[in-house]
């Protein structure tokens, strides 16, 4: 298998309609409703449901598969007296310049 760039390999039921995309909470384990809320909501845990999405799924992917222009890294620091853990998340593109946009290169054919 070689490294998917399809969405719904990285985000199951992503859909769009050339105006809107939607993705069902399910597909956020880390994300209630009530985070994810318009009025009400938590931006921070929005981040980090779909940070954590991903870097379940990279970390999934056989290495092989993994693509090579970009990349997400995950790391975990755990505080014991307070409770509490740091996740920290690092995502890397390399990128191609054209004038207006910067876009993520292609990755090899």
């Amino acid at each position: 298998m070689a490294y998917s760039k399809v969405p719904t390999d990285w985000i199951p039921d992503w859909s769009e309609d050339a105006t809107d995309i939607t993705v069902p909470l399910a597909s956020f384990p880390e994300m209630t409703a009530a985070e994810a809320d318009a009025a009400s909501g938590d931006i921070a845990n929005i981040l980090y449901a779909i940070a954590e999405k991903i870097a379940t799924v990279w970390l999934a992917t056989a290495t092989a598969d993994r693509p090579t222009m970009w990349r997400i890294g995950k790391s975990v620091t755990p505080d014991l007296v307070a409770g509490t853990e740091e996740a920290v998340y690092t995502l890397r593109f390399t990128t191609e310049v054209d004038v207006g946009a910067r876009n993520v290169k292609a990755e090899p054919a």
